[in-house]
């Protein structure tokens, strides 16, 4: 199966998103995991944070962004909607549980209170 949109800079960046998917990362790791050129890399995950689909962590790790959490409710109204059989399939794969957790590893810790 061809994972390609012809929009090459589209691919990219679902290609870092997709890699951030596994957890926090370095430039470094997000190179390793993408295959894209440090360059390339480095820009994207730089664009996606501006647009806060991309964050950083307390360590400068890069990681998933709040703006997916704060589209994950309409996704999960979607759910409860009649849909076609491939997007039902993947909003059923939006784990909330996955979400809240990727979403946390973004939260600095003076943003929600620490001990």
């Amino acid at each position: 199966m061809d994972n390609s949109s012809g929009v090459g800079v589209l691919d990219k960046a679902a290609i870092v998103l997709s890699a951030l998917e596994a957890g926090p990362a370095t430039l470094a790791q997000l190179v390793g995991a993408t295959g894209l050129a440090r360059p390339t890399a480095h820009r994207l995950a730089v664009a996606l944070e501006h647009h806060r689909l991309v964050s950083r962590d307390m360590q400068g790790r890069f990681v998933l962004g709040p703006r997916l959490a704060e589209v994950y409710p309409f996704l999960a109204q979607l759910a409860e909607t009649p849909l076609e059989p491939e997007l039902a399939e993947v909003v059923r794969q939006l784990s909330p549980e996955v979400v809240r957790r990727r979403m946390m590893a973004a939260v600095p810790m003076t943003a929600i209170g620490s001990p």
